[in-house]
């Protein structure tokens, strides 16, 4: 038998006739300037760090710690948005990454007061009910409660006892 002689034979891609290997890139300034990971983590940490010792200093002079974080907070967005240089981007992000998170912190925690407002009732002494000396009452004293409130309250709960058993 006869072998097929009209095989194809697959090359990859399209390759010309006289293509060598490509003669490498020339580096442009885009390339030149373009930063590490490693570079963009530590001007990111500079950043935050840098704002944490302003924001500190700020607050010392008396300033508000609210207005101090919102504006950091802004001074970093804009760094970040408007930035001339990758640093100056990664600083600005961290900037506003530690300033966003302080103000956002002291909201939550203005929030959280607002919603359980502190207990201004004070425990009622002895001299306050009765006129009478000195001393703190006690849960068998009674000062608070009325003649008779005690025994219905054990009367109920023998009577609940009783139903439940």
């Amino acid at each position: 038998m006869a072998k097929n002689k009209h095989k194809k034979k697959h090359h990859p891609g399209n390759r010309h006739r006289n293509a060598g290997p490509r003669a490498p890139r020339a580096q442009t300034q885009d390339d030149k300037n373009r930063e590490t990971n490693t570079q963009r983590l530590g001007y990111t940490a500079g950043g935050a760090a840098a704002t944490s010792v302003v924001g500190g200093l700020l607050m010392k002079q008396g300033w508000a710690p609210k207005t101090v974080a919102t504006g950091l907070t802004l001074l970093g967005a804009g760094l970040g948005w408007k930035g001339d240089s990758a640093a100056v981007r990664s600083v600005g992000v961290g900037t506003m990454s530690a300033a966003g998170a302080q103000l956002a912190l002291m909201l939550w925690d203005d929030h959280d007061k607002k919603a359980d407002p502190p207990a201004t009732t004070t425990p009622a002494t002895a001299s306050q009910v009765s006129g009478g000396a000195k001393k703190q009452l006690s849960n068998g004293d009674g000062g608070d409660l009325p003649s008779g409130a005690l025994e219905s309250a054990f009367n109920r709960a023998r009577l609940a006892m009783a139903v439940g058993g």
